[in-house]
């Protein structure tokens, strides 16, 4: 969209109500906790209207420094947010689904080129959640490099590229680093740095170095056979500065927090991979409380006892050490890593989760049916797919020349039409071809189809299930939650509470939910501390789409 100039109108501040709400429509859209949308789209955001050099329409909202990091295509409020690189660049390599491209395509990226087949890595492509349909947002990176490099939309579901034999479109690029969108905010660089820089990246290069000291990090090197205490006390400090700089300081860690819960949620699972063996027993301080007061005294946090107990006022993410701290494979995720080569691996192991596909389907009105040609193309049942739905009112609208003559992102629909898309009493005599679609899903029947494995598709009425990971406080402890995945079939609470056990090295606890019935009985699983991303991963792992889990951390005492 911005690979040429585009025009401008003057930015405006946002108002503190219209702010609430952009923050909440991005966190609804996008599933991320209030605090990471709020952290975002801080006071200061300012907005403005432009015009692409197709004379495509668009708001953009930008940061209090310049910085454009959302953009809405069209006008209004009618087009789904889209975040920029200076936004992504905020919000991580993992907030959108990713595709892995040649670092010779990104200049072709920036020009506005779309991405083909042909040009993504098999691997990332078929690394996307099944759920991956049409018009779907991904990123781009370029081999060996993790910064990402474009946002676009998904040309066709993930089957569908897949059985595609790597021809055609594979995403339309909307934007990239070094385009004008990029440059109208304050990043320097452009195309040159970027290609530059990423052709300078080999997969098998090791990360670079720090700059700080060995002192303030722990050593990947492959470890002896025995820690010394001295190795432990590094390893348990340089895992607490990775989690203050990656975690601690940016998610829904509340404090005050128990000593405790800061070693089981932040610590251990923050240790290096090789590094499981590594426990405060083993450590020069023997106990926590001698350990955490050293940490105190470092300046990495504040510490107080309460009533006998040692609990965390907070952690100093300006600290210098923590600053410094450079990332490495974490016992979490070398967990994770392991489940989706177990995943990927031959379903005759009996410790592989069986690959779980959903598609959504929609069964249209029976008069929207009955203004169909008897030659139209029509699915088993009436069940149509998003993009097939799309495609049949697009050919209704074609045969019935319902196209508005000077806009082609307008239709002006039929009696027909208006008696199955409008309310009763609403009188439109123009929509836009994406409301028309909308208001056609709205009054169709859902359905949704589960392939698990080699099995058989299963249909059932209505929408997916959704899994539910609700972080809480409970008393002086946070505590994750996790129901709802008895629909599913692919674990047992049990099976996932020694998981997470493992996972979290948290105690977790297993309890029937209060009403569910005894023939069909509903669990909920617990997990000391928060672990959000953890459990994420770990549900993934086994097979359940990441569309379909829900985060709920409304009830975290801020």
């Amino acid at each position: 969209m911005f690979k040429r100039p585009f025009t401008s109108k003057t930015s405006a501040p946002v108002r503190s109500s219209d702010l609430r709400k952009l923050r909440d429509e991005l966190a609804r859209d996008f599933t991320v906790p209030a605090s990471v949308a709020k952290e975002l789209l801080s006071d200061g955001v300012t907005t403005y209207r432009g015009t692409t050099h197709l004379d495509e329409y668009c708001t953009i909202f930008s940061s209090a420094a310049g910085d454009p990091l959302l953009f809405r295509p069209g006008k209004g409020t009618d087009g789904a947010l889209i975040p920029t690189i200076y936004a992504l660049d905020i919000l991580g390599p993992d907030f959108l689904p990713q595709l892995v491209t040649a670092p010779e395509v990104v200049e072709h990226l920036v020009s506005g080129s779309a991405l083909f087949s042909a040009g993504v890595s098999d691997k990332s492509l078929r690394g996307l959640p099944d759920s991956m349909l049409e018009g779907n947002l991904v990123t781009i990176v370029a081999q060996g490099s993790p910064h990402i490099v474009a946002i676009g939309q998904l040309a066709a579901s993930k089957r569908d590229l897949i059985a595609s034999d790597r021809k055609g479109k594979a995403v339309i690029t909307l934007h990239a680093r070094g385009d004008f969108l990029w440059k109208s905010g304050t990043g320097a660089g452009g195309v040159d740095a970027t290609t530059s820089a990423l052709e300078a990246v080999s997969l098998d290069a090791p990360p670079p170095e720090a700059t700080a000291t060995t002192s303030t990090k722990p050593s990947e090197e492959a470890p002896s056979e025995a820690l010394t205490p001295a190795d432990v006390d590094l390893i348990l400090r340089g895992a607490l500065l990775l989690a203050i700089k990656t975690t601690l300081s940016k998610s829904t860690a509340s404090f005050p927090m128990p000593a405790s819960s800061l070693y089981s949620t932040y610590i251990l699972p923050f240790r290096p991979a090789h590094a499981a063996s590594a426990d405060i027993k083993g450590s020069s301080f023997k106990k926590l409380a001698q350990f955490v007061k050293a940490l105190a005294k470092a300046g990495y946090l504040t510490a107080k006892e309460v009533k006998g107990d040692l609990v965390v006022m907070n952690v100093n993410a300006t600290h210098a050490d923590v600053v410094a701290a450079r990332s490495y494979k974490t016992i979490a995720q070398a967990g994770a890593s392991a489940d989706k080569a177990t995943a990927g691996a031959s379903t005759s192991s009996s410790s592989a989760s069986p690959s779980v596909s959903v598609r959504e389907l929609f069964k249209p009105p029976s008069p929207f049916l009955a203004l169909l040609p008897a030659s139209a193309s029509r699915p088993e049942n009436d069940l149509f797919l998003p993009s097939e739905l799309k495609k049949l009112l697009t050919d209704y609208i074609a045969s019935a020349s319902l196209t508005h003559p000077r806009d082609a992102k307008f239709i002006q629909p039929d009696a027909s039409l208006s008696s199955l898309l409008l309310k009763k009493g609403e009188v439109l005599d123009v929509l836009t071809k994406d409301d028309a679609l909308k208001r056609l899903k709205d009054v169709s029947t859902r359905f949704f189809e589960v392939t698990k494995g080699g099995e058989e598709p299963v249909v059932k009425k209505g929408a997916p299930p959704a899994v539910k990971v609700a972080i809480k406080t409970v008393g002086k402890r946070m505590v994750t939650l996790i129901s709802g995945f008895e629909p599913w079939g692919l674990f047992t609470a049990d099976d996932l509470a020694e998981d997470l056990r493992h996972r979290a090295a948290s105690s977790t606890a297993v309890q029937q939910i209060q009403g569910s019935s005894p023939k069909a009985p509903k669990y909920e699983v617990m997990v000391q501390g928060s672990h959000e991303s953890l459990v994420t991963q770990a549900l993934v792992a086994r097979g359940l789409p990441k569309l379909y889990i829900e985060v709920d951390t409304s009830k975290v005492k801020r």
